[in-house]
């Protein structure tokens, strides 16, 4: 066993390394990045990788700064014309937005100091209610409040440790170019899967569809148990998806999660429905004797706390198993 952790490491560090050296090449290679971090990568690294998947960061190293000046000077432009002026030009709609902004907020990771002081949730104040001023149509939808969270989290770890910021109530930090890029990447995440906020919408009927089928095709008495019982997929998997799984796992495999969608394009909309089929058929043998109340309460209360990075590592190999039979098969709903 200590042969098999000292192998593991080495693993580790190696890849570390070659991710670090695609970071400083003068063209990042997206392809062979998306590659590297599949098994994950080290949270020093993580808040560097994420803006160069996400797109928030060019690939050309001599132009991130910037591009970085640009893009945070544009947020800070919207501080002052979008939130200080709220109030002069509010119309039912943003008191409404801001009044549900203000219900998530204390709701938002309350488990760790951090986001119990005021200088934090300020700051979710201000991006939440941007984000819903730039997006008229939809508004704010609740669940983007736990997203923001996690882009937080990862780009504050490199200059706080994780363990720092989720026992102690301190930020010895600026904030400030953080939470412009903590906007833009949770912009650019969720107007990929903002279809997947309203329960109506094509979007995630279709994606709760397509993992009803799969199910199908790999365990019909799986799947006709749900059905006697009477059990829709978004009973439980609207909230899976919405939140990208965000409430089913504790933060540090949640964020090895979200290093698995990032490795795919468009990973957070496509692999996030097979990482649900995986959930579901990895309790296959439990779903089975269960009736609707009790799966639902076990599907909305995952027994992962527990987890290691190995059984994140797992799930993420089944789903992308499930993937590659499913994803690009013409037929595979038929």
């Amino acid at each position: 066993m200590a042969q098999e952790e000292k192998k593991d490491s080495s693993l580790t560090s190696r890849r570390n390394q070659q991710i670090l050296k695609e970071l400083h090449a003068e063209d990042c290679d997206l392809n062979k990045l998306r590659g590297l971090i599949w098994h994950g990568v080290d949270d020093k690294n993580r808040s560097t990788v994420w803006k160069l998947l996400i797109g928030y960061l060019p690939t050309n190293l001599s132009r991130r700064e910037l591009l970085l000046d640009r893009k945070r000077t544009e947020y800070f432009h919207y501080c002052t014309q979008i939130y200080d002026a709220r109030s002069e030009h509010q119309t039912e709609k943003h008191i409404i937005d801001l009044k549900q902004i203000n219900d998530d907020i204390p709701r938002t990771q309350s488990s760790i100091p951090i986001f119990k002081t005021q200088e934090i949730q300020e700051m979710l104040r201000r991006i939440l209610y941007i984000w819903a001023i730039r997006h008229p149509v939809s508004g704010y939808v609740q669940g983007i409040n736990d997203l923001c969270s996690i882009f937080l989290l990862v780009f504050l770890t490199p200059l706080c440790d994780f363990n720092v910021l989720c026992e102690h109530g301190n930020l010895p930090i600026e904030l400030r170019d953080i939470e412009a890029d903590v906007y833009w990447c949770l912009s650019n995440v969720v107007d990929s899967i903002l279809d997947y906020f309203f329960p109506s919408s094509t979007g995630i009927q279709v994606a709760l569809l397509k993992i009803q089928d799969i199910l199908l095709r790999i365990d019909q008495q799986l799947m006709q148990h749900l059905r006697d019982e009477q059990l829709e997929m978004i009973h439980f998997s609207f909230r899976w998806l919405n939140c990208m799984f965000i409430r089913e796992f504790p933060l540090n495999l949640l964020f090895r999660l979200w290093d698995g969608f990032l490795s795919i394009g468009d990973g957070f909309r496509i692999l996030s429905m097979y990482v649900a089929v995986s959930l579901i058929l990895k309790w296959k043998e439990t779903l089975r004797k269960a009736s609707f109340n009790e799966i639902l309460t076990f599907l909305q209360n995952l027994p992962t706390d527990a987890w290691h990075e190995r059984d994140i590592e797992e799930l993420l190999s089944q789903a992308y198993i499930y993937f590659s039979w499913f994803n690009n098969s013409p037929s595979h709903l038929k």
